[in-house]
């Protein structure tokens, strides 16, 4: 049996290894096919960028001629060859190894390295000067010099530094960017010159990263070329779709019955502006497959950890200058199951600007922290997947915590919600209740019913055993929590339904009526499908009303 490539993006060894392989070759003839030669290709961390670059390499290298066999048996490209196969001369940088103490020098020593090892590798006649820019200037002159060699520049990663620089110090960010003398912005003035004029040196390149922040700041845009991110030609190009999953799930033997578990963990990543289908994240869905195989068991942890510390640095985004600031609340409604909307996703923002509220949402959407529900006359994003929504959960818990806004004892939270899975009890409610009216610090930050429920939502989801749902449909309506069963020892799931009034409007039968209508809606809820598998298969529901006048719980049944 093959081996789960998790977190390998060499190509050549996963072809001559015998390591499990995903064909997305047939995108090469795309790619050939575009009318542009130059493009920059964005997709969140953990997409399989690196590992498309690497693909790259070997189909046009002119290095691996003789290996095009070896490499490409069985893919849709070995029988669909392309004039332009093996004919380019590669050179590749990585900007994820730079080291952001030191950018300046780091940044020019990977170039060094670089453009060094390229003229070595393939033998040229090429200076090799003291200045790794001007050795690249050295390289393109070369292939002016000599029309009957082709250059192709891959760059991965090309923001991965200047991301986590602007999250530490966005002064510096924007002097390493933007400023006329930096590095980074000399190095994209003299690709852009490679790519200009008659005979241009640079015959293609292709550009990978996560926003388009980082080149709007170096070049105002990215007017090298083209931006084909969300261009429907490429929506599944990189990431997994369902059929691909059910394939792989299949190979590896984890029963069907758990895809629509990892669907509901990993998928419904949607980049392009039409309706197309749904993308699993590769790593993500990759680990649940690899570690259901070492023990014919589901993970008993079902979010990587490497996942987690991809994203653990965005909290800054919402968290900055020790304070919360106007993005939190964007968060705190996305979590609580509302969706955003803007007028179009941005394709060029600079970082030096979140406080544009279109600019936050369309790096949310970038770093894969939202994606496309539908596009009507604005564009409506939400959170893709439970890992996602668990992930923000976190950041709201933290941001709380950091300002000093709210704290509870976990343990005890824990225990309680053991006691509802297996007992079915109530405490639980009244328990996370008692704590919003407690922590005074969080009372004036409580503006209407969506932070209450968010709050419910991101304690509810520390347990083990549910996956805890907002805005689940349920029989043509909408419940407010849905506290599915995750752990098979559960014996107790849950239907919670949220009723706010102000005191200022209080009226003798308010919270009679309110009870009143909070049980036909969860009456309604339980006739769902879902609902009644769940208990089919013994399952006991619990259906909770919960009443708010302003923040206190004033009744729960």
């Amino acid at each position: 049996m093959k081996r789960i490539p998790y977190g390998l993006t060499d190509f050549v060894r996963i072809r001559t290894e015998d390591w499990y392989f995903v064909d997305k070759t047939k995108y090469i003839e795309i790619l050939e096919n575009y009318p542009d030669n130059y493009v920059m290709f964005l997709r969140p961390r953990r997409f399989g960028k690196t590992l498309f670059l690497a693909i790259l390499d070997a189909y046009y290298n002119v290095q691996y001629r003789d290996d095009f066999d070896l490499l490409f048996k069985d893919t849709y490209i070995h029988s669909h060859k392309t004039k332009e196969a093996n004919s380019y001369y590669m050179l590749m940088f990585n900007f994820s190894v730079v080291d952001t103490r030191e950018v300046e020098r780091s940044f020019l020593h990977h170039i060094k390295l670089k453009v060094d090892s390229f003229i070595r590798r393939y033998g040229f006649d090429i200076k090799i000067d003291d200045s790794p820019l001007s050795t690249l200037g050295n390289i393109l002159d070369y292939f002016i010099e000599h029309k009957n060699k082709n250059l192709y520049i891959l760059i991965d990663e090309y923001d991965h530094f200047a991301n986590r620089l602007l999250l530490q110090d966005r002064k510096e960010y924007l002097d390493v960017v933007s400023q006329k003398e930096a590095v980074f912005k000399q190095f994209f003035t003299v690709l852009k010159a490679g790519t200009s004029g008659n005979n241009a040196p640079i015959k293609r390149m292709f550009i990978t990263g996560v926003t388009p922040m980082t080149m709007y700041d170096v070049t105002s845009g990215f007017n090298i070329g083209r931006n084909i991110s969300l261009n429907s030609a490429f929506n599944e190009m990189l990431g997994l779709t369902e059929d691909e999953v059910k394939e792989m799930m299949e190979y590896f033997n984890v029963p069907s019955k758990y895809f629509e578990l990892a669907k509901e963990w990993y998928d419904n990543y949607q980049f392009s502006k039409k309706n197309d289908s749904k993308i699993f994240n590769t790593d993500m869905i990759s680990y649940f497959v690899e570690e259901y195989h070492k023990e014919n068991e589901l993970p008993r942890e079902l979010i990587d950890i490497n996942v987690r510390s991809d994203y653990s640095k965005l909290r800054e985004v919402i968290y900055t200058n020790q304070k919360l600031n106007g993005n939190f609340e964007t968060l705190k409604n996305l979590i609580a199951g509302d969706t955003i909307e803007l007028a179009t996703i941005k394709t060029d923002f600079s970082g030096a600007n979140f406080k544009d509220e279109d600019n936050f949402k369309s790096l949310l959407f970038y770093l894969g922290l939202v994606t496309i529900k539908e596009i009507k006359l604005n564009t409506i994003l939400k959170i893709p997947n439970e890992t996602i929504k668990r992930i923000d959960i976190d950041f709201l818990k933290e941001s709380l915590e950091l300002e000093e806004m709210f704290e509870l004892n976990v343990s005890k939270l824990s225990n309680l919600l053991k006691e509802f899975a297996l007992n079915g009890s109530l405490e639980v409610f009244n328990y996370l209740a008692q704590e919003i009216k407690r922590n005074t610090g969080l009372r004036d930050y409580i503006q209407n019913e969506q932070t209450i429920k968010a709050m419910f939502l991101a304690y509810l989801s520390l347990t083990p055993y549910f996956v805890v749902k907002s805005e689940l449909e349920l029989n043509k309506g909408f419940a407010d929590i849905t506290l599915k069963p995750l752990n098979p020892y559960v014996e107790y799931f849950g239907l919670v339904e949220f009723k706010f009034y102000h005191k200022k409007n209080e009226k003798p039968n308010t919270i009679k009526t309110l009870i009143s209508d909070a049980k036909e809606q969860l009456d309604k809820y339980e006739k769902d499908e879902l609902v009644q598998n769940f208990i089919k298969e013994g399952k006991k529901l619990v259906k909770v009303v919960l009443v708010f006048r302003d923040y206190e719980l004033v009744e729960v049944q």
